[in-house]
């Protein structure tokens, strides 16, 4: 098992962004959101992340980096928790002054919903395909 982040496992691009935020399946703590689309019907698309830190924020481009490598580098610990998801992790303005060990904090209390919305995402996957093979 790897624990890398490659560069084909980031979300980049606009479009593929507005993808994932159309989606609509969401979850929030108090200083994180994410965004999330299920892939597990397309064969062979690996996990995806994108992160967002807006200038409200923090002005500081240094401050908005670092709290985009925290996220990123939660994320490459656990990444084998989930599977087939593309996830966008917004951090909000409320994070201005929260510590390192409060947005990790955060980050485990988003990941603990995340994987509630995967297992119960897998469910809904599951009666569709049950669905259309029952006539």
């Amino acid at each position: 098992m790897s624990f890398r982040f490659r560069k084909h496992q980031r979300i980049k691009s606009p479009d593929e962004f507005k993808h994932v935020y159309n989606n609509k399946q969401w979850g929030n703590t108090r200083l994180l959101t994410f965004n999330a689309l299920s892939t597990a019907l397309i064969d062979d698309k690996p996990n995806q992340l994108g992160v967002t830190v807006s200038k409200k924020v923090s002005k500081l481009a240094v401050r908005r980096n670092l709290l985009k490598r925290l996220v990123r580098e939660f994320y490459r610990q656990h990444q084998h928790e989930i599977i087939a998801t593309q996830l966008v992790i917004t951090v909000k303005p409320a994070a201005r002054n929260a510590s390192n060990q409060e947005i990790t904090e955060q980050l485990q209390e988003l990941w603990v919903k995340l994987k509630k919305w995967r297992r119960w995402s897998d469910h809904q996957e599951k009666r569709e395909k049950e669905s259309k093979e029952t006539p």
